[in-house]
């Protein structure tokens, strides 16, 4: 009989793209299994269609959407694999199977979530995707591993931009303390169109697209149309290279080949940082950091990442060599 196997991830996509390497080596180690994975909406919507995953169960916000997802996976897997960490994902985890893998003692993020675990491991790695890994070496022993992911690239949004292979700003990022300023992306889109002659467009989120346009308003960059998260994968295998803060679109240029210039504040790239070669990762030299912190009384870590340090990472650096557009 097959293993019946639980993958629980329930929010933050940039999270969810750091587990699909585990789920495909889960697929890999065991390719008889059944694989499920437990998500928030954005997350089931993003990997819809994903030939790793059997089926997503839908975890709804709130007490009673972990409530409901706990009673319908309630004894149901053989094995459950928590990747977040969290109280709530312990739980759910716990709820579904009477094996649970996790993370050790001083290695989740929320030490109750320990409690809930039948097998803690206190990952070796460094990296995030890596300490994902390890989470399968005592269950699914192997000498080797593989890091893909496999993600669902739908087709290209129309934005004529792209014709021209530019060079993309990401300008969001899911904690304020990640944002690199306006002003700076505006400057080093100038530059970038002045010394360099390449064409920048800039991807928004929600709740992004003033500040898009500021800095369009401010330079030659041109503002992408909106799109969905999984849109922006075939937007970055067109693009030249990514330039971006430490979040979810960071990580997704990542998986799909394509060169990213990182900006990283209040994270470390040694753990978080674009995984693979091919990237530039900037980082401030100050001494209250990496502080992993989503807020801050005397922010200057990404401030202090000057356009002139960027600009010279895009221009004078072997990156743009490593461009692997996918004109299709």
């Amino acid at each position: 009989m097959s293993d019946r196997i639980l993958i629980v991830r329930i929010g933050a996509l940039g999270d969810a793209l750091h587990t699909l390497p585990l789920l495909n080596e889960l697929r890999r180690r065991a390719p008889d299994a059944e694989i499920d994975w437990a998500a928030g909406k954005s997350i089931i919507r993003f990997l819809e269609g994903h030939k790793a995953v059997r089926k997503f169960v839908p975890v709804e916000r709130g007490a009673r959407g972990l409530l409901k997802a706990a009673l319908a996976v309630r004894d149901q897997y053989d094995l459950a694999i928590d990747t977040q960490g969290l109280i709530k994902s312990a739980l759910l985890a716990r709820a579904a199977a009477p094996k649970v893998i996790g993370r050790a003692f001083g290695h989740a993020r929320e030490f109750p979530a320990n409690w809930f675990y039948t097998e803690k491991i206190a990952p070796p790695s460094a990296h995030i995707i890596d300490q994902n890994l390890d989470l399968l070496a005592a269950s699914y022993p192997s000498e080797t591993r593989e890091v893909r992911y496999d993600i669902p690239v739908p087709l290209l949004p129309d934005w004529p931009l792209l014709i021209q292979n530019p060079i993309i700003f990401n300008i969001g990022g899911g904690w304020w303390t990640k944002l690199w300023p306006l002003e700076n992306f505006a400057a080093l889109a100038r530059e970038i169109d002045a010394v360099l002659g390449i064409s920048v467009g800039i991807v928004w989120g929600p709740g992004e697209e003033k500040a898009a346009q500021t800095i369009a308003n401010l330079s030659p960059a041109r503002v992408a149309p909106a799109t969905t998260f999984a849109e922006l994968a075939a937007i970055f295998q067109r693009c030249r290279l990514l330039v971006s803060g430490e979040t979810g679109p960071l990580h997704l240029a990542a998986a799909v080949g394509c060169p990213t210039v990182a900006l990283l504040g209040p994270t470390h790239a040694a753990r978080n940082g674009p995984y693979g070669a091919g990237h530039v990762v900037l980082e401030p030299e100050l001494l209250c950091r990496p502080c992993f912190s989503r807020t801050c009384s005397d922010f200057r870590c990404m401030p202090a990442i000057s356009v002139a340090r960027v600009f010279d990472a895009i221009a004078t650096g072997d990156i743009l060599q490593h461009s692997n557009i996918q004109n299709k």
